[in-house]
């Protein structure tokens, strides 16, 4: 027995060897053809151990080989499960104990390689089956392996069926429990049984696999119990019957006996009922004149029961010799005659015919199964799956999908339902899409209106040049610029960035630009503009926004520029012809300095300003990063020495045409890469102060 254990395990410990080779060692990366090989050599391996180690149980070996294949092919691939089955059959034709059954095991452990791995391929779409199919799968393919003892071995069917009585029942329990236990343990490595015990919702598929094995077996169960009482009822009217016509005989004998008593009984050894049956004669005392216990009184309580006299010429059942019989008698010509038929002798047809309409019937409803499951799964689950995956595709965003799924009535009238929904949505989105698109542009002009637009501003003004732009990413953006005199001569100009893009950062844009504005003209020193206007934009800013800004006032006459900087970019500058910097001479370069904190990321901060002395001639650019981190289809920055450089090769042109350059060359470098960001930028020229005539 403790061979047949370990016969049994190996099949369980070597699935859960395999899933973790297969999870977690390198050899999960190996080609699956060689991962197939390699498992069902392994499994191949086991079969052949369980043939070598069954046990002998009264000239009958139990063994477990057929588990090796079915685990294989269920739980790690067809072809792992088809080769395991050719080693083990292979091994057992020519190196395997026993004749008899030779050629029916062989071909039992190979077809249940054949069995997983097509039940794999089609029932399960080549994955692991569920754990508790493999009761189901195990316990059929080990039937097939007794039917094939049975076909085989046609020719004695008394011997096949006695082989049958003694080892079918292990083997088939055994089998099943082994394919059932490997495919819980891989299950349990794997979380799918967690999995789905956690889960609320199952698969449409795998719910119909569960209630149509049950209504099967249900079917299955009831097919058998009446079977049995069938094949009950039919045995013991047989035996009556035989026994009846025994009796008949026996009395046919003795008329032709033309003799007396001792001539009758001379005859008594040649009746024979059946196969171990026989005929017991009495006097009308009850004295026993034939058998073993010849002479001895036969008590009336023996034949006749403890209750009441049996009648004669009617079967009942007592103990004959120490064994349980279906026994009948008749009183003919002054004696006794009792005819019994052991129940062992009547009952081995009804258990030869019980195995056989239990096997055969598992195969049918197992086959019975196996087709519905495939219609339904083909006809029904196959096509909703269709349906989903279309489904899928047009909730991910591609409203130009179509449901085709034309094979039966019902799933073209869902296919046509879906699609016209679909092709009403895609009217409702265009229309809504529309209507959208003229709201945007609507609030695109009311962003663009609150931006200067006019550009020389102030034409009358010959002391500075300047032009600016904003090109959003989206309709509205929130980058913006603003410029206005703060006094007789102070002028005021800045740039900014909101975070965010879209409404939420055009909202806040204005929001900024409005207050920064009212702050600069009421006269405050750039630095405390920036701390009033970063207590006001922190107060209910719930979307937790924030905005860089630098802002510079210029004195007009002495060309002086008092700025801060709250968290932007540097800006450039070029002194012209009438002034040098660091020995160079009309070339941008980054006017770094150390910036303050972001507008509406604090409360309470602090800003300190700076100054820029210009010289006629000179000029200061500013941006957005939308500039310098322009993307191109290689993900390259367009980057702040490129910007240097656009700027520095511009020469001697207009404020507006040096912002177009900027542009243009950004243009060029991104190509048809999307624009991401938005792109500002702020160019100013001081010409000096006017000459009064």
């Amino acid at each position: 027995m403790e061979k047949l254990i370990l016969s049994a395990l190996i099949p369980v410990v070597l699935s859960a060897g395999c899933y973790l080779l297969n999870k977690k060692t390198p050899f999960g990366n190996k080609p699956y053809w060689m991962r197939q090989a390699a498992i069902g050599v392994l499994f191949g391996l086991s079969a052949m151990f369980a043939t070598d180690h069954g046990v002998d149980i009264g000239n009958a070996i139990v063994n477990v080989r057929d588990a090796s294949p079915l685990c294989a092919g269920l739980l790690f691939g067809g072809p792992a499960g088809i080769l395991s089955g050719l080693i083990g059959g292979f091994y057992r034709y020519f190196f395997g104990p026993g004749d008899y059954t030779r050629v029916a095991c062989s071909l039992a452990v190979i077809l249940c390689g054949v069995l997983g791995a097509t039940l794999r391929w089609i029932m399960f779409d080549n994955k692991r089956s569920p754990w508790i199919y493999g009761l189901g799968i195990g316990i059929v393919g080990e039937i097939l392996h007794m039917l094939l003892i049975l076909l085989t071995n046609i020719d004695n069917l008394q011997t096949a069926f006695a082989f049958l009585d003694r080892c079918s029942v292990i083997m088939i329990v055994a089998v099943g429990l082994i394919v059932m236990a490997a495919g819980a343990v891989t299950g349990l490595m794997s979380g799918e049984i967690q999995k789905e015990h956690r889960s609320k919702q199952k698969e449409l598929s795998l719910s119909f696999q569960f209630w149509l094995l049950v209504c099967v077996l249900i079917a299955f169960l009831v097919t058998c119990l009446l079977s049995f009482r069938v094949q009950s009822g039919i045995a013991v009217r047989e035996a009556e019957e035989n026994l009846r016509l025994n009796l008949e005989d026996i009395c046919k004998d003795v008329d032709e006996v033309a003799g007396g008593v001792e001539e009758v009984l001379g005859y008594a050894p040649s009746w024979r009922v059946g196969k171990n049956g026989g005929v017991i004669v009495c006097d009308d005392q009850l004295v026993i004149l034939t058998g073993p216990e010849q002479g001895e009184r036969l008590a009336e309580t023996d034949i006749f029961g403890d209750r009441q006299k049996q009648d004669a010429d009617t079967c009942f059942e007592i103990e004959v010799y120490g064994t349980p019989s279906y026994c009948m008698y008749t009183k003919y010509k002054g004696l006794y005659y009792i005819a019994y038929l052991p129940m062992s002798e009547v009952m081995y047809y009804r258990k030869i015919s019980l195995y056989m309409t239990v096997f055969t019937e598992v195969l049918i409803f197992a086959s019975l199964f196996f087709l519905i499951y495939l219609l339904t799964k083909r006809l029904v689950v196959d096509n909703l799956r269709k349906v989903n995956h279309s489904l899928a595709e047009i909730t991910g965003g591609n409203l130009e999908e179509k449901v085709q799924v034309r094979d039966y009535r019902e799933f073209a009238s869902l296919s046509d339902d879906i699609n016209s929904t679909v092709s009403a949505l895609k009217g409702y989105i265009a229309e809504a899409a529309a209507r959208i698109d003229k709201e945007l542009e609507f609030a695109r002009t009311i962003q663009h209106s609150m931006l200067p637009s006019i550009f020389p501003p102030y034409p009358e003004r010959k002391e500075f040049e300047i032009f600016a732009q904003m090109d959003a990413a989206k309709e509205v953006g929130g980058d913006f610029y603003d410029f206005y005199f703060v006094g007789e001569n102070r002028f005021g100009f800045l740039i900014a960035d909101v975070s965010g893009k879209g409404i939420p950062a055009a909202m806040f844009m204005m929001t900024a630009k409005t207050t920064i504005k009212n702050l600069a003209e009421s006269g405050m020193p750039v630095e405390q503009v920036f701390e009033c206007a970063n207590q006001r934009l922190c107060e209910n800013n719930e979307a937790d926004m924030f905005v860089t800004v630098w802002m510079g006032i210029l004195d007009i006459k002495t060309g002086t520029v008092t700025f801060a900087n709250a968290g932007h970019n540097p800006p450039l500058i070029r002194h012209g012809c009438h002034g040098e910097k660091d020995g160079k001479r009309g070339e941008f370069e980054y006017f770094r300095s150390r910036p303050g904190f972001v507008l509406a990321g604090m409360e309470d901060m602090s800003y300190k300003s700076g100054t820029i002395q210009l010289t006629p001639g000179d000029v200061i650019y500013l941006y957005t990063d939308g500039v310098t981190e322009a993307i191109n289809r290689k993900e390259e920055l367009f980057g702040e020495d490129r910007l240097r450089e656009v700027l520095s090769s511009a020469g001697e042109i207009s404020m507006q045409n040096l912002c177009g350059r900027v542009r243009h060359a950004v243009d060029n470098f991104v190509g048809d890469a999307p624009q991401f960001d938005d792109m500002t930028m702020l160019a100013l020229k001081w010409n000096g102060a006017e000459e009064k005539s």
